[in-house]
């Protein structure tokens, strides 16, 4: 059950003619008796929000406010029809919209969606602006789908703006709002508040606000909420605090979504979220909020010691920021240098092949994200010198099969093949993978001649000789 607020609000932007409906549609069901986790009734949070809400609104010859209440009893005996139209949107009488709200005492069902078939007639069929916003603490009761109520509005040629804000809603009743309008859920009054004034923020005004988390882990991946009118070309984007109107790091365009994600830098400091336009230059700062980014934890662990070549678990600490990636590299390399690596949304522990040379390397933590793919997290590892070894007969008939028996890393994609003598690095005839067992068996060539049995890796280019022994072929 539900407090179901529909408000066709939005006057769109300042100093805007088109004439704009709004209508508030209270659900007094019996639900809205029960408390928030901040210990406030649902009611008494709806009609303290909307008392707010009323009292922020200007007046405005071209702003038309209006009220329906549903699940208060005023149709005895028709539960899931008891919804009825208190105010009509003629004006804005404050007064009157103020003691409805008051009055109201939830009893009730929730039929929401009859409530909003039936605003879908109270709305004029005329090219005004018309916007639902749905404030509700359930789901529909009354066995109605949302989607019908939406069909009726485009039936009727109505365009509707609606916007859903749910009151501490659980997961069953926020599914049942999926896809249809704008949906947000708060769990407090002042959250139930603050969405509220997101919905309506543009009513009149034409204001613009962002809304993200107080702080951050730097390179961390953020939701922002917006205000604003979503023209082509507005977008979200954060900045080092008073950087430059027109400046710009990551960032998002509004018309992709509310909330919009947002990849926030990889140094911590005193940054701003700033809603912009292209649609003017340069680029002008149309709303900010503060947000201050915290040092991420980085860290990696694996082996210090394993031989070249092989395939190893890297087990990592970080963000898993997109485009973040564990790499490794010769000791000291270059930032920004890679060899084989894996991104970490590829999982933890992750798994990385390291190269065929023995030596002193580094196991790096880096990321895409920042250029030139900064060193975020570093472990050094020794490869060491891997053993290989090739067992067969000195001689074997054309087109026979042997069996070759061999050590080595057994590293994935490790082969024997058998080729001419002197052929060129990467040649290859008949062969086995080493993954395949010990000893493995391999056809002969049907020309008789000097051949060479080659252990190879197809991990490294192009595909050198590990190790080899000759045979005769006759």
């Amino acid at each position: 059950m539900v407090l179901a607020l529909s408000v066709g609000l939005f006057a769109g932007a300042a100093g805007a003619q088109t004439t704009t409906n709004v209508q508030l549609i209270l659900d007094a069901s019996g639900s809205m008796l029960g408390k928030l986790p901040d210990g406030q009734t649902r009611i008494a949070s709806a009609k303290s929000t909307l008392t707010q809400f009323l009292t922020g609104l200007k007046a405005d010859p071209n702003l038309n406010v209006g009220m329906r209440i549903y699940g208060a009893g005023l149709k005895a005996g028709a539960q899931c029809e008891d919804s009825v139209l208190v105010t009509p949107m003629k004006g804005f009488d404050k007064a009157a919209l103020q003691k409805q709200v008051n009055d109201a005492k939830p009893k009730g069902a929730t039929p929401i969606v009859y409530s909003l078939m039936q605003a879908a007639n109270d709305f004029p069929k005329d090219d005004s602006r018309k916007v639902i916003v749905l404030v509700t603490d359930g789901e529909e009761s009354c066995g109605g789908k949302l989607n019908d109520a939406v069909a009726a509005f485009k039936k009727l040629g109505i365009e509707v703006d609606l916007r859903i804000i749910g009151i501490d809603l659980n997961e069953k009743a926020r599914k049942s709002f999926e896809g249809v309008g704008t949906f947000e859920n708060t769990k407090s009054g002042a959250e139930l508040g603050a969405a509220l004034n997101r919905a309506t923020a543009t009513a009149q005004t034409g204001k613009y606000a962002v809304s993200g988390p107080k702080t951050a882990g730097a390179g961390s991946v953020i939701e922002v909420k917006w205000t604003g009118p979503n023209n082509p070309g507005d977008y979200v984007t954060i900045v080092k605090k008073g950087a430059l109107t027109g400046e710009y790091k990551g960032y998002f365009y509004t018309k992709n979504g509310n909330p919009g994600k947002l990849t926030v830098p990889l140094d911590p400091g005193e940054y701003e979220i700033r809603y912009s336009s292209e649609k003017a230059s340069p680029n002008p700062t149309l709303a900010t909020a503060p947000i201050t980014l915290t040092p991420p934890t980085y860290g990696l662990s694996a082996p210090k010691s394993v031989g070249a070549g092989s395939e190893i678990e890297v087990k990592w600490t970080g963000p898993n920021n997109p485009g973040d990636y564990v790499t490794v590299v010769k000791k000291g390399a270059l930032v920004g240098t890679y060899t084989t690596y894996f991104y970490t949304t590829a999982g933890n522990p992750g798994r990385l092949t390291v190269p065929l040379n023995a030596g002193e390397y580094e196991l790096r933590y880096s990321s895409e994200k920042a250029t030139p793919n900064p060193t975020l997290a570093s472990i050094p590892l020794t490869l060491t010198e891997p053993k290989y070894g090739l067992s067969a007969p000195a001689s074997a008939k054309p087109g026979s099969t042997i069996q070759v028996k061999w050590t080595g890393p057994n590293n994935p994609r490790d082969y024997v093949t058998i080729v001419p003598k002197g052929a060129p690095i990467g040649a290859y005839t008949a062969y086995f993978y080493t993954a395949a067992g010990n000893p493995g068996t391999l056809k002969m060539p049907t020309q008789p001649g000097s051949y060479e049995i080659r252990y190879s890796s197809e991990k490294a280019s192009p595909n050198p000789t590990l190790l080899s022994v000759g045979i005769e072929v006759r």
